[in-house]
């Protein structure tokens, strides 16, 4: 019973987690269009820079997996994906008035990086932690990875489409960066084991 309710767990962290990280990239365009216009360049930018920070942070997630194997660093990684992307919003706000001297293309890579790549890496650490949290038999390692990875990207997939055809025809833009903070943040609190234990390493984890 325990064991269901936490694979329940992790894999909705995954679902929600992923879909969040569509929402960010969507929105990340129109919330540098009053900056840099709407155009190739601007998409094109934003879909690398958010690849990019899911890559690294795939890569940084495993590590810190098998470095702290805790319950709640899930919960902190959690809310530190929330805090990067409200954060966003201030550097929107304030980063474009700096970058006025640079030409058109490498002021918007250089807007997309600082702004958003950050938030893209610390929503990639999660897929990593979920797994490795979720592990507890190496012989049927292949079926767990593949169904977090086909969970996640269904996640992403109702991200997108909630996105397109719902959120932004009914919410602001700077209201949906808000509104996936504080998902983040709640699913973190509630979730992530951040009201349950006190130390990153209260409950045992599989060695698998």
């Amino acid at each position: 019973m325990y064991a269901a309710l936490n694979m329940t767990r992790l894999y909705t962290i995954a679902f929600i987690a992923s879909g969040c990280t569509l929402v960010i990239e969507l929105v990340a365009g129109r919330l540098l269009a009053p900056y840099i216009g709407v155009s190739l360049y601007t998409w094109t930018s934003v879909i690398g820079v958010i690849l990019a920070g899911i890559s690294i942070g795939n890569f940084l997630g495993g590590r810190l997996a098998d470095r702290y194997p805790g319950p709640s660093v899930l919960g902190l990684t959690l809310v530190a994906a929330s805090l990067t992307s409200f954060i966003t919003l201030g550097l929107v706000s304030v980063l474009p008035q700096f970058t006025l001297w640079m030409p058109l293309v490498p002021r918007i890579l250089v807007l997309t990086t600082v702004i958003f790549f950050l938030p893209g890496c610390i929503l990639g650490m999660i897929t990593p932690l979920v797994v490795k949290q979720a592990l507890t038999d190496l012989g049927h390692a292949g079926g767990l990875v593949g169904r977090v990875y086909a969970i996640s990207t269904a996640g992403s997939l109702v991200g997108v489409y909630l996105t397109g055809f719902v959120l932004i025809a009914h919410f602001g833009t700077r209201l949906i960066v808000v509104m996936v903070a504080a998902v983040l943040l709640i699913l973190g609190a509630l979730l992530g084991n951040l009201l349950h234990g006190r130390g990153i390493r209260r409950w045992p984890v599989a060695s698998g």
